[in-house]
């Protein structure tokens, strides 16, 4: 598997409370994370990095993780934990009130062509099967509740003056619900993760055609995407991990310990 993480502050904005990382367990099975802060000052990237960082961390511990409904569990206990600890800070220190974060998690399992996602927020994740790019995850937003009634359409959507109003995040509340999907992860299909800094700039077709481009290696196509957001405006931190499931016969790169990716575009 191919795997490429990034991120970016944009164009308008001075600092990236975004945070990406791709983390591997006692047995190289991969996890990929990507969380969007919110709050004032850097309480954002408080929320954010500590987020990931626990989730991640918790993962490099974990062995024969292989079963989808283990997995499944895992991911929801320890985002759950992770929201009480942010939940906690938030409340301890008066320049963190308020903080909170997104999150979408990813464990492809090769070996049963699936993959475990889950997602609290409205960063999103994409798989691209053949020549479709389909959303596997519903966001947690106000808008998405007015599509959701049939109040607005899609098109209007894309507009809405309160498009980036969450309604369940990380570290909010005392207590978090986490949505979990398993789906089918194919050979040569791809997984993209992404915050709202890239959906809210790129089409999705613009974001296939860059996919589906063979001549761009894993990480060009990482690179397109940020850059495509920021040529279309970059009003926002953006940031994505793209996973793509090689062939088997393939040789495969030696993963690092861990790799994270913070606001300084450094690992």
């Amino acid at each position: 598997m191919e795997i490429a993480s990034k991120t970016d502050v944009g164009v308008q904005r001075k600092q990236n409370q975004d945070q990406v990382g791709v983390f591997y367990n006692q047995d190289q099975t991969a996890i990929l994370l990507l969380c969007d802060g919110m709050g004032g000052h850097n309480a954002g990237d408080v929320a954010s990095e500590m987020a990931i960082y626990h989730v991640g961390n918790a993962w490099e511990s974990t062995e024969n993780m292989t079963d989808p409904n283990i997995i499944s569990d895992w991911l929801t206990d320890q985002i759950k934990t992770a929201n009480a600890h942010v939940f906690e800070k938030a409340n301890q220190y008066h320049d963190l009130s308020g903080m909170g974060t997104t999150i979408v998690a990813a464990v492809p399992l090769e070996d049963l062509a699936q993959v475990v996602l889950a997602h609290v927020g409205d960063s999103r994740i994409y798989i691209h099967q053949v020549d479709e790019l389909k959303q596997i995850t519903k966001d947690h937003s106000f808008v998405q509740e007015l599509l959701d009634m049939d109040m607005i359409t899609k098109e209007e959507a894309q507009v809405h003056p309160q498009k980036n109003i969450v309604t369940r995040a990380v570290g909010i509340a005392a207590d978090v619900d986490v949505d979990i999907n398993v789906v089918d992860f194919l050979v040569d299909d791809t997984l993209l993760l992404c915050s709202d800094g890239l959906t809210d700039m790129v089409e999705e077709t613009e974001a296939l055609a860059i996919l589906t481009d063979e001549s761009l290696s894993i990480e060009e196509k990482a690179d397109q995407l940020i850059a495509v957001a920021n040529d279309h405006g970059g009003r926002d931190n953006v940031s994505v991990v793209v996973a793509h499931r090689t062939p088997a016969n393939l040789k495969k790169e030696e993963p690092f310990e861990h790799e994270i990716e913070n606001e300084r575009g450094e690992f």
